[in-house]
């Protein structure tokens, strides 16, 4: 039989978003080992109820105390792996790691400076994009759709989406420049510190009438706009995901898109566009979003259900681990 592993992830985060949801998930539906979790105490209680967690308090990547505090805690677990999410818990680890346990980083988003994560033992990628130019132990594991989605009962068309947190990578300016000749209406979901300006490009485009933008959707709420979405538009700049278009297709909505993150594996060109490129995004929009049920992504929508599933996911984390292990053995 094999062997129990235990397996901390490391978390230091101000606010509960993407990457924490991520974690969530990882650990209250990974069985294989034991899994628990060191994060700070101001985020804490916005972890599943079930997680063992330890709590610390937060501190920067140069704290001599708080890092001197977090390896007398991990000495106290006693972990085979450390599972770090994010530059900043991965560059923590890298400077204190002992010789008894194994670094496992995870990078959830593009990023210029890959440094602090090359340290790892093996780095784990949320899309192949976020590991070009990395030469090092890598593997994929894409994200997966929300587990907690229930299909949709009956749609009902009546605008196109966009999801995001309202900055600038999210690319929603070139979205609204490009909708002028769009019939269907659009709606942006997300929060941030754009939102002004987003809005006053909504009024000089004269498009008060066509677009929206909803601040501070619960996720709980967020079914009922994908439930009247005819199709969701990505129009990120970069995007290590992104997420909302797996749980979108996972819904059977359909989905444009820049060529961030992991789309290129999803989607068939004629429904890429290149990123950072306006006029290319309202060509692409133009064509597509009126007539959107006109193009058949039935294929997409089965493909995303079984390969970017919660299961399939976790037992590549799995064989991830078991590889991680043995690394030293052979």
């Amino acid at each position: 039989s094999k062997r129990i592993m235990k397996i901390v992830h490391f978390v230091l985060s101000e606010s509960f978003a993407g990457i924490e949801q991520h974690v969530d998930e990882v650990l209250t539906n990974f069985s294989s080992h034991k899994l628990v979790l060191i994060c700070n105490e101001s985020i804490a209680s916005y972890f599943d109820k079930s997680i063992n967690i330890y709590k610390v308090k937060n501190f920067g990547r140069r704290s001599f105390f708080g890092k001197y505090k977090l390896k007398k805690l991990i000495k106290e677990i006693g972990p085979d792996i450390i599972h770090t999410h994010g530059s900043k818990t991965s560059s923590i680890i890298s400077s204190i790691k002992a010789k008894d346990y194994k670094h496992v980083a995870t990078i959830h988003a593009v990023k210029k400076n890959k440094k602090m994560y090359e340290k790892a033992d093996l780095i784990i990628g949320v899309s192949e994009k976020v590991l070009e130019g990395i030469n090092h132990e890598t593997v994929c594991i894409n994200n997966w759709w929300d587990p907690k989605l229930k299909k949709l009962q009956n749609k009902n068309n009546k605008y196109a989406l966009a999801i995001g947190r309202l900055e600038k990578i999210k690319g929603f300016d070139l979205l609204i420049t490009s909708w002028k000749n769009v019939r269907t209406n659009l709606i942006i979901i997300g929060s941030g510190k754009e939102k002004n300006k987003l809005n006053e490009l909504i009024q000089q485009n004269n498009l008060s009438e066509k677009v929206k933008i909803i601040d501070e959707v619960r996720r709980e709420e967020l079914l009922n706009y994908y439930q009247d979405a005819s199709v969701l538009i990505i129009s990120s700049r970069d995007e290590g995901g992104p997420r909302v278009a797996l749980e979108a297709l996972y819904l059977e909505i359909p989905v444009i898109s820049t060529d961030v993150g992991h789309m290129s594996q999803i989607l068939p060109k004629e429904l890429l566009v290149e990123k950072n490129n306006q006029a290319a995004l309202q060509n692409m929009l133009e064509k597509y979003v009126d007539n959107i049920h006109l193009y058949n992504q039935k294929g997409i929508f089965n493909f995303i259900e079984i390969e970017f599933s919660l299961e399939e996911k976790m037992k590549e984390l799995n064989e991830a681990y078991d590889f991680l292990i043995n690394l030293d053995i052979n």
